[in-house]
This record gives C-alpha cells, sequence and structure tokens, in this order.
C-alpha cells in the first residue's frame, strides 16, 4: 500500500474508506436485516440515543408499540461505571490519552412479516444468542457482556414496517475496551447467531427464505424525499393543466366577446330600444283611443240631451262633432255606418238640421 516514494497510494485511501463505510450499511440476508450502528459522542451520546430508543413521540414511531425487554437504562449505568472504572484503572497505571468516544454499539435484528413472528421471549432469545456469539468471537465472558446490554422491541402494527429489536451492547468490559466489538467479525458473529436461532427455534432457514421483495427498502429520509417529489410533480402537472385550461377559456371568451357577443349586445339593445319604442306608441296609441271613445259617447249622450230639448243648432253642430269623431276612430279599425247610413241618421231628424257647411 505505499509506493517506493513512500507516499500511501490513492486506491489504499479508498479501500481503507470502503471498509470503515461497509459496517454502517445494512448488511442484508435477502429479507432479513441486521444494522449496526456506532453510538458516539461519549456519554451524552450515549445517554440521548438510550432515550431516543424508548421515546414515542418520535414522528416514524406514530403507531409503534415499544417494549423495553432487557432496560437499556440499567445497561446504559453499567456502560458508564465501566467507563468510570477504566479510567481510574489508566490513572493508576499512570496512562494518559487513549479516551473513548462511542461507548457502545447498536445492533438492529428485523424480520419480514410473512413469516412466523417470535415472541418477545423469543425475541430476548435472538439478542442473548447473538450477544453471546460477539463475546466468544471477542474472548469476553458472556454474563459480563449482557450486563452491559440492553433490548428494546419495536413492535410494529403496519405492514410498511417489520417488527425488530434494539440490542445495545456496551464496548467496555471489565474496565477494558474491546475494540473488536466494533469491528467486521462481531457483525458477522451477530448475523449467524441471528440465522441459527431462527432456524433452531422458529424452523425458519434463511437459505430457503424468498424474500417478498430483493431490493434494499428506502431510508425513511429517502422514501419521505421522493414522496415529496411526487407529489410537487402532481402539483406541478395539476397546475399545467390548470393553465391550459384557463388559457382556452380565456381564448374562446376573447373570441367570443370579439365576435359574437359585441354584435349580440348591439342586436339586443337596438330590440330592446325598438320594443320600448312600440310599447310607447301603443301606450300614446291607447291613450288617444280611450280618450277618443270617451269623446264619442260624451257626444252621443249630448245628442240625445239637445234632440230632447229639441236644440236645433246644438243638434246640428253636435252631429256633426260626432261624425268626424267617427272617422278617426275607422282610421284606428273600428266600425262605424258608412256615408249612405250617416245620410238616412240626418234625414230621420230633419227638417230640423240643415245640410253640413250652412
Amino acid at each position: 500500500m505505499i509506493d517506493p516514494a513512500g507516499k500511501a497510494k490513492p486506491w489504499a485511501k479508498l479501500q481503507v474508506r470502503f471498509f470503515v463505510i461497509i459496517f454502517k450499511i445494512k448488511i442484508i440476508m435477502k429479507n432479513w436485516t441486521v444494522k449496526v450502528k456506532a453510538v458516539k459522542k461519549k456519554d451524552q451520546g450515549l445517554i440521548r440515543y438510550t432515550r431516543y430508543l424508548l421515546s414515542a413521540n418520535e414522528p416514524s414511531r406514530a403507531a409503534t408499540n415499544i417494549h423495553p425487554l432487557k432496560d437499556p437504562r440499567q445497561a446504559t449505568r453499567n456502560m458508564l461505571a465501566e467507563h468510570s472504572l477504566r479510567q481510574a484503572e489508566r490513572r493508576r497505571a499512570g496512562l494518559s490519552g487513549g479516551g473513548v468516544t462511542n461507548y457502545a454499539q447498536s445492533y438492529v435484528f428485523a424480520l419480514p412479516k410473512d413469516i412466523p413472528q417470535p415472541t418477545q421471549k423469543q425475541w430476548v432469545g435472538i439478542a442473548a444468542r447473538a450477544v453471546k456469539a460477539i463475546a466468544n468471537e471477542n474472548g469476553i465472558d458472556p454474563q459480563k457482556l449482557w450486563d452491559v446490554t440492553g433490548v428494546v422491541f419495536h413492535e410494529e402494527p403496519t405492514k410498511s414496517k417489520n417488527n425488530h429489536i434494539h440490542v445495545l451492547v456496551g464496548n467496555i468490559v471489565e474496565g477494558k475496551y474491546h475494540k473488536g466489538l466494533t469491528q467486521k467479525k462481531s457483525v458477522y458473529a451477530s448475523k449467524q447467531a441471528f440465522n441459527d436461532y431462527m432456524l433452531e427455534v422458529l424452523k425458519v432457514d434463511n437459505k430457503n427464505y424468498e424474500a417478498l421483495s430483493q431490493g434494499r427498502d428506502d431510508p425513511l429520509w429517502l422514501a419521505r424525499k421522493k414522496q415529496a417529489e411526487n407529489e410537487e410533480k402532481t402539483i406541478i402537472e395539476a397546475r399545467k393543466k390548470a393553465r391550459k385550461e384557463i388559457k382556452i377559456a380565456q381564448l374562446w371568451k376573447e373570441k367570443y366577446n370579439k365576435s359574437g357577443f359585441n354584435e349580440l349586445k348591439l342586436e339586443m339593445s337596438l330590440k330592446k330600444r325598438e320594443i320600448e319604442e312600440k310599447e310607447e306608441e301603443l301606450s300614446e296609441a291607447s291613450e288617444y283611443l280611450l280618450s277618443k271613445i270617451d269623446t264619442y259617447v260624451d257626444q252621443c249622450k249630448r245628442l240625445l240631451k239637445y234632440v230632447e230639448e229639441e236644440n236645433d243648432k246644438r243638434i246640428n253642430s253636435t252631429l256633426n262633432r260626432i261624425e268626424r269623431t267617427e272617422q278617426d276612430l275607422e282610421r284606428a279599425g273600428f266600425e262605424f255606418p258608412d256615408e249612405e247610413e250617416r245620410k238616412r241618421r240626418r234625414n230621420s231628424l230633419a227638417p230640423r238640421l240643415k245640410p253640413p257647411g250652412f
């Protein structure tokens, strides 16, 4: 990994980085998973992570049922005590430095919903089997390692999430920091113990199991990001469609206003004016005819009166007025005696009456 000039080769650095990253990702066993994470930031990081495991207020745990199967708080207290013991022994030995930032490792064992699910007691058995395997791999007393272990079962009633346990394992046992607990060999040992327990107790062999989904599930942040992107895409498409429909409607409105609406508006305006004028004319005509009829009736009454009084002068003038009124009403469509009938009417009143014009 060192070239003749004494410099580290670039690919060597990349290889080291790759092995560092691989411990942080999921170890995929078809649809069964073991996820490993180092709990860093010393005592405060450990305390916060323990609270996180027991918190039901996290956004992703709205439906999660949390069951502490082995008290993680007591395990955390034991881890902190082990760290204090380590510091005291190092001071007695006159050693400085050698500080530890990651006090524990978090193992997450998850199972898909389409296989028999372990009981809470069996989940504890899985954790105990894994811790024992890790201890044996690193030459540690299994009971001592179990004393600094906490187990929390997250029961997921929804189909979208698998049931799983969090196994919090301390890295300091009997005042000694065990580097091997953070290495790949411990992850492999826990995975093998997980598979062995499932085969032995639940009679399910991971080698014969066919996953419902061969791909990895997206992390929560990525799933939310994809959902947000899909929703944003839907909104954008809806906006585009709405803008298109609005534009079409505006074009139709403009076309209608420019061609048909203005003409229709003008035509209706003219029709309205014409109707109003006809109504006005009819109203005036009606008033005129009613006035003429009233005049005609009044004239006929006066004529009868003058005939009774034998007032020849008044009879003649009234009869002339009646004839003129009859002519006006005749032009308006009323039927009245013709000229011959008028003459006979005059003759019946003779010899008192003089011909018109005398």
